[in-house]
């Protein structure tokens, strides 16, 4: 019967994570607070690391820049081949990650795609899907080269296997690629509009279509032979669409201008209404193109499989709670500690201490001296350390207070009556199995909560893909007696896991309340010893 209810727990917590209330405090969800993460806080302290691939816009992460290939462009081609050859009509395909099972295919020649999942496996845990990965990286390409930000969906759930097949090559005949996007769900202005939106970063190759590319761009330099898009490929903009009116720069670039009139597919989409679209585009200037492109790559990349449910725009938040967690001291004691970001965006700027307060405690927190920053504004850190008294273990509510003026009061709920407890819990080498990694998990928990189960999660490589798939460990965590202050039990176990994953491995804590009710504190990362 426990294990029953925990499995529906689970099941809810995937289809309905705003309904959680946790122990350790993410805000609104871990998911969702793990995205805006990863689409904030892309320079300086705290920094994911996911923009540097991009870093400068012409980038190339997998080899040298001789080669011509740039990754911002590499993430926008794997996005559109992973969307356009969705069923909306049949609820299949789109954006989930099956991309990743169909590099062999023809139609998706070239280095993009693997390159990409290389460098994305890192950031897939047990909240964040390859697929949302991939669909914000084409959110990350276009707002950090300089492009509008497209409003960014998590939710997105990996394919176990390739999808259907369908993407235009450069010798598609008009036909076939109008009914290849009529499929996806985009109509012919649809299509002309995307192809340009797409086609404003990057190049095509002599080595990877020669069919398109002669060999006459090829030198020391540029190896590759690669013909850019445009004149402006080091940042995304409207240059495409200008130039290939004007018939200057690029002219519309190698899908346009190749030598071999069969490969010249942009030229047969954009001429197929009079290049009445890419006037209306032109017309439009530079916002106009930005607004076409922000509505149309949203489009995209929240075109997903019948069965899936996105979240809601992930916004970037003011204040955020960053890696918070209840922790016990040494007499049992319980402590909350962790840091606050402030986000300052426009003329706002970050205040210069924060007020957190609980129950009977407080502490004014001052800024860290390393900041952040990203195309959504500046961040600044306040690490705090709170202590309780033992009453505290019923429900409570941090407050935050600013203190710039006027000031900003923000309230987050936690439930200290389960919780991983950090600095008895750790992950260490084997050191009687090799290549693999022992986890020490130790939960605590009041005498209203009964019933502990750790569930390990954690990537490992599958056939096919250089995707990770996530598997999970139960864990049962029995008794192993009461804190010397008195409020709290322990229970731990331990878990073994393949030692490649140990920076990617996370632990929920389940338990069940004496009224049935499940208690659950989710998505913990284990220290190193």
């Amino acid at each position: 019967m426990i294990v029953s209810c925990i499995s529906r727990w689970l099941h809810l917590l995937l289809a309905l994570p705003s309904s959680l209330t946790l122990a350790a405090l993410y805000h609104p969800t871990p998911q969702i607070s793990q995205l805006e993460h990863l689409l904030v806080d892309t320079d300086g302290a705290y920094r994911s690391g996911f923009k540097d691939a991009i870093t400068p816009c012409t980038n190339y992460l997998q080899g040298p820049q001789t080669l011509g290939r740039e990754t911002a462009a590499q993430w926008l081609r794997v996005a559109f081949h992973d969307f356009v050859t969705a069923r909306v009509s049949e609820g299949i395909g789109g954006i989930d990650a099956s991309i990743g099972f169909e590099t062999t295919r023809a139609e998706n020649s070239g280095t993009a795609f693997n390159d990409s999942f290389s460098f994305w496996a890192k950031y897939v845990n047990a909240q964040v899907s390859m697929a949302d990965v991939l669909a914000l990286a084409t959110v990350t390409s276009v707002g950090n080269c300089h492009g509008p930000k497209i409003p960014y969906r998590g939710g997105r759930v990996d394919a176990t296997g390739p999808g259907p097949s369908g993407v235009p090559a450069p010798d598609t005949d008009l036909d076939t690629t109008l009914a290849y996007f009529a499929n996806a769900g985009f109509n012919q202005v649809d299509s002309i509009k995307l192809t340009a939106c797409g086609h404003t970063l990057g190049s095509v190759h002599h080595g990877g279509f020669p069919t398109v590319m002669d060999n006459s761009t090829v030198s020391p330099d540029n190896t590759q032979g690669a013909g850019h898009l445009d004149t402006t490929n080091a940042g995304y903009d409207s240059g495409v669409v200008n130039e290939y009116l004007q018939g200057t720069g690029q002219r519309g670039g190698p899908l346009v201008t190749s030598f071999n009139e069969s490969s010249r597919s942009d030229l047969r989409l954009y001429t197929s209404d009079g290049n009445a679209t890419m006037k209306g585009l032109a017309a439009g200037g530079t916002e106009g193109f930005f607004d076409t492109c922000v509505d149309l790559l949203a489009r995209m990349l929240n075109t997903v499989p019948s069965s899936v449910r996105l979240t809601d725009v992930v916004q970037p938040m003011q204040i955020k709670p960053v890696n918070v967690t209840f922790d016990l001291d040494q007499s049992g004691t319980l402590i909350l500690r962790g840091a606050l970001r402030y986000l300052a965006s426009g003329s706002d700027s970050a205040p210069s201490s924060i007020t957190l307060a609980a129950v009977s405690t407080s502490q004014t927190s001052t800024a860290l001296a390393s900041h952040g920053s990203s195309i959504y504004g500046t961040t600044s850190f306040y690490p705090f350390t709170l202590t309780f008294t033992s009453s505290s273990a019923s429900p409570l509510s941090l407050t935050v207070t600013t203190s710039n003026s006027p000031s900003t009061k923000q309230r987050f709920p936690l439930q200290p009556s389960l919780f991983l407890v950090p600095s008895l819990s750790s992950i260490a080498a084997n050191s009687s199995t090799a290549n693999s990694s022992v986890l020490t998990i130790t939960a605590a928990h009041t005498l209203s909560v009964h019933s502990l189960t750790a569930i390990v999660a954690y990537p490992v490589s599958q056939q096919g893909t250089l995707a990770p798939r996530m598997v999970t460990q139960n864990v049962t965590l029995p008794s192993t007696g009461r804190t010397k202050e008195g409020t709290y039990e322990l229970a731990a176990g331990t878990a073994t896991v393949p030692a490649e994953v140990r920076g990617q491995v996370s632990v929920d804590v389940v338990g069940l309340g004496n009224g049935g009710e499940v208690v659950i504190d989710a998505f913990n990362f284990l220290s190193d010893e």
